[in-house]
């Protein structure tokens, strides 16, 4: 069974405070279209660990605004979503006017926007997620014996 993911993982991926991460959400589709349910936890998908992962970089790191972010919210999902060739070396090329989302996996460009590096987001995902091979892995805790067992 697959691991729930909920805020508190969006946050520890990200970089978000809570506070930041709910105001976020709020602006941001399709998650400004759910209607939480009271007392439950939001569940996410590793997808949208990257593309939150995405969001915070723009908002930390390039300074853009939440109104820019809902400019752009269906086309960062489209464009990080999809059957696409695994490549460290991706990238995506952000233009908010108008506003346009492209994936690159190629190094060069005649696009002109924000180039974001996908490949430091795929691996800070993927680590959170395998734990190191070791996190989601259905194992109890276990007395080991360091004797041998004698066979006759």
């Amino acid at each position: 069974m697959p691991r729930r993911l909920t805020a508190t993982d969006v946050c520890a991926v990200t970089g978000y405070a809570r506070d930041e991460l709910h105001a976020t959400l709020k602006v941001l589709w399709p998650y400004r279209e759910e209607k939480p349910v009271p007392r439950v936890a939001r569940e996410f998908t590793p997808h949208d660990l990257v593309v939150l992962s995405v969001t915070q970089s723009l908002e930390h790191r390039f300074g853009l605004r939440r109104a820019a972010l809902s400019v752009l919210g269906e086309l960062l999902r489209a464009a990080l979503s999809g059957p696409k060739e695994a490549s460290r070396k991706a990238r995506l090329v952000i233009s908010i006017q108008p506003p346009e989302v492209e994936y690159l996996d190629r190094s060069i460009t005649e696009k002109e926007g924000l180039v974001i590096a996908l490949g430091p987001i795929f691996e800070k995902v993927d680590d959170y997620l395998s734990y190191g091979g070791q996190g989601i892995l259905p194992l109890a805790p276990d007395v080991v014996s360091s004797r041998v067992r004698k066979t006759s």
